[in-house]
């Protein structure tokens, strides 16, 4: 991996974290602050009924703290794969782009079908190909 596209990689990373850390705890701490602020106006409640609510918060507690950490490692694994997969066909396309600058001319830039970047690689290997042509027509002059 070149150090472009590690850089490169570590901007994708930034901005699928930043795009799922920052809903996901905005609306886990919208919640938990809306049960504790139901459970401070009912504080004025009978025993009985402030028994029954902690267990209920205490459950709350103990999801959050298991759920959490696998939250983070789910949004981790996650983004690293995609960003690698944002990533690996610019990889390869920087690869032989430099095969291409350094005269290699038979090179022909090849990604999976449904591509985004699949018109434009089709582009750059028909002047790749025509170069060919031309160099191996001013060759045979």
């Amino acid at each position: 991996m070149m150090y472009f596209n590690r850089k490169l990689q570590k901007q994708y990373l930034v901005v699928i974290l930043l795009s799922m850390v920052i809903p996901t705890f905005f609306v886990g701490g919208c919640l938990y602050y809306l049960i504790f602020r139901v459970l401070s106006d009912q504080i004025m409640l009978p025993d009985y009924i402030a028994r029954d609510l902690m267990p209920i918060i205490n459950q709350i507690n103990n999801i959050l703290i298991i759920g959490l950490p696998i939250l983070v490692i789910f949004i981790l694994a996650w983004a690293f794969i995609l960003s690698y997969k944002f990533i690996s066909p610019l990889e390869r396309l920087e690869e032989d782009l430099k095969k291409i600058d350094d005269g290699d001319f038979s090179v022909r830039i090849n990604l999976e079908e449904d591509h985004d970047l699949k018109p434009v690689l089709t582009i750059i290997n028909d002047l790749v190909e025509k170069l060919e042509q031309k160099i191996k027509k001013e060759g045979q002059k």
